[in-house]
């Protein structure tokens, strides 16, 4: 089977993820690049997916699940990041006065 092109590629995602603009790049070495951009200025970016192994319209709708997987885990990751607040130096601090 054949290699999707860029666009072909583009308005696939597009179609799977219509809330996202997406903007592909192709590099010299058959791995592709996307850029995901959502109207509330949230950008994902996935990089090295090697296009050989996503042929045809089943293979694209994994791709746009794998996408969609990767989304919710680094969102988790940030989220669990920003739960987890810096320990309380103030005691070491009010020592420094003693």
């Amino acid at each position: 089977m054949e290699t999707l092109n860029k666009s072909q590629i583009e308005a696939a995602l597009a179609a799977r993820l219509p809330s996202y603009r997406i903007t592909c790049t192709l590099h010299a070495d058959g791995t592709l690049s996307a850029m995901l951009s959502s109207p509330e200025t949230d950008h994902f970016a996935i990089t090295g997916i090697v296009r050989a192994h996503y042929n045809g319209e089943q293979a694209i709708a994994r791709l746009a699940n794998e996408i969609l997987r990767e989304m919710v885990l680094s969102r988790q990751g940030l989220k669990n990041s920003r739960l987890h607040t810096p320990p309380d130096h103030s005691d070491s601090v009010k020592g420094l006065d003693r």
